[in-house]
């Protein structure tokens, strides 16, 4: 694997385009929650919850279906902000991917390395596909993310000592001093 630093590959691209659609179901998410904040909806959610059948932890995690069935003991105002915290998060984290940033792989590796003991333990709880999948796209994305650290990180120890080298120091020093010779001269 030949990696570039600060050159994406297609997978940091693949990464970047899914932190940002996890990004705008955030958004999604916030203005949902901002509108269901200051309007009562809840016949119009409960048909929703029962047609989709999220009235069991087996579809969606346990705090998003008491919160959708009881709006009224949740401040939605909370919810809304945190919603736009993660989705600010996402983008960020997809923005220093999408570039190859030093950060963006960082911060993507320790959110994704952070997301797996919860996904151990929902399999725990009960496996299923879905829940088992995403537990080995995301292992897969840290291994991965951990190599393109480690890759650029030997880019940059090589690069750096091919420029601190003696030969590079001389060759620096001697155009250092044509160019000064240059600027003198183009002066007079």
């Amino acid at each position: 694997m030949v990696i570039e630093p600060n050159k994406p590959t297609l997978g940091l691209r693949l990464i970047a385009l899914l932190e940002a659609a996890k990004g705008i179901l955030a958004v999604g998410l916030a203005c949902a929650l901002f509108v269901l904040a200051g309007h009562h909806m809840h016949p119009f959610i409960q048909r929703i919850i029962h047609h989709f059948h999220l009235t069991d932890s087996k579809h969606a995690p346990h705090f998003i279906v008491e919160m959708l069935t009881n709006p009224e003991r949740f401040q939605l105002g909370v919810w809304t902000m945190l919603a736009v915290g993660y989705a600010g998060l996402r983008f960020t984290e997809a923005y220093g991917l999408w570039l190859a940033r030093r950060w963006g792989e960082w911060l993507a590796l320790v959110s994704a390395a952070l997301y797996i003991p919860f996904e151990v333990y929902a399999i725990a709880l009960g496996p299923t596909p879905l829940k088992v999948t995403l537990l080995v796209m995301n292992i897969a994305f840290v291994v991965y993310l951990g190599l393109v650290l480690g890759a650029t990180r030997k880019k940059r120890a090589l690069a750096a000592v091919a420029a601190s080298s003696p030969e590079t120091m001389d060759a620096r020093k001697g155009q250092s001093h044509e160019n000064d010779a240059a600027l003198r001269g183009g002066r007079r």
